[in-house]
């Protein structure tokens, strides 16, 4: 009798045990809570600790309440001008309604698939109404407000709160980057055979001009030594005559001595002259011109 009693108050606390986990649930700091009864809503559970359902008949669905990354693969879309890019974007989302979000799509998982969807869409829609150069430019922040702002109002009849969207890259797909580079390099290159052809053209200007203010300098500075050389010589030959004119003797010794020393010079110098020339006139007698 004891064993049975024993066995019956076993089997009551086990029940109890189960019946009260059945009963409790808990939901974390970075958690929200759907609470179903038979599949239908009953409540929704944003407040983090230590909850009470009605066992069996409830369940809970749990849903990240924290921001979080979702990262889109890449995606080909034609511009206005009938143009291909590969445009890779990521978004910063929140789930702000869990019931909606359970309505629509049930899970995390579904959620993201369909904002994926519709951060595609918008993506084309936007870059699709821009032209090439625009949309390959480093100018993106007025593209993004109207991509996030476009994906928010999607995005929020889902339960889904979109932070924010963001271009990673804008690039041009592999068959279309060659001939559009190529095209870059020859504009480039024509570009600089004009810089070049117009550095050549100033440098003959310049060199021009060079070589005119050149001859022009030296012939101004021709004219001033011939000027200043004819001045020398009048002043030279007016200096000869005053002293001729004060001692013609000794001027005329004057320029034999002179004469004698250009001659006589250098050491090997050999003349074959009459002694008795004007040349040698003052080389026996000093006063030979005086006897003469």
């Amino acid at each position: 009798m004891n064993n049975l009693k024993t066995l019956i108050g076993l089997v009551i606390l086990g029940g109890s045990i189960i019946v009260l986990g059945a009963s409790v649930y808990t939901v974390k700091e970075t958690e929200q809570a759907l609470i179903l009864q038979l599949g239908k809503w009953v409540k929704t559970e944003k407040n983090a600790g230590l909850h009470f359902k009605k066992p069996f008949v409830q369940d809970v669905v749990y849903f990240d309440k924290r921001i979080k990354l979702l990262d889109t693969p890449e995606l080909i879309v034609i511009t206005q001008d009938q143009k291909r890019i590969i445009v890779d974007a990521f978004s910063e989302y929140r789930i702000e309604d869990p019931l909606k979000v359970y309505q629509a799509v049930r899970d995390v998982r579904g959620a993201e698939s369909r904002l994926s969807i519709t951060i595609n869409s918008n993506l084309r829609k936007v870059f699709g109404e821009q032209k090439f150069k625009t949309a390959l430019s480093g100018e993106r922040k007025e593209l993004r407000k109207q991509i996030t702002d476009s994906v928010k109002d999607e995005a929020e009849a889902l339960g889904i709160e979109v932070v924010d969207v963001r271009i990673k890259r804008t690039d041009l797909p592999a068959e279309n980057s060659k001939p559009i580079f190529d095209s870059m390099i020859a504009e480039r290159e024509q570009v600089a055979r004009e810089i070049r052809a117009r550095g050549e053209e100033m440098a003959i200007r310049i060199t021009s001009k060079a070589e005119r203010d050149k001859t022009i300098l030296l012939a101004e500075a021709e004219r001033e030594a011939q000027k200043t050389r004819g001045e020398g010589d009048a002043q030279a030959a007016k200096i000869f005559a005053d002293a001729y004119n004060q001692d013609a003797e000794f001027y005329a010794f004057y320029r034999s001595m002179l004469a004698y020393n250009e001659a006589f010079s250098a050491n090997n110098t050999t003349m074959v002259l009459s002694p008795k020339g004007d040349f040698f006139k003052y080389f026996g007698n000093m006063t030979g011109a005086k006897k003469k």
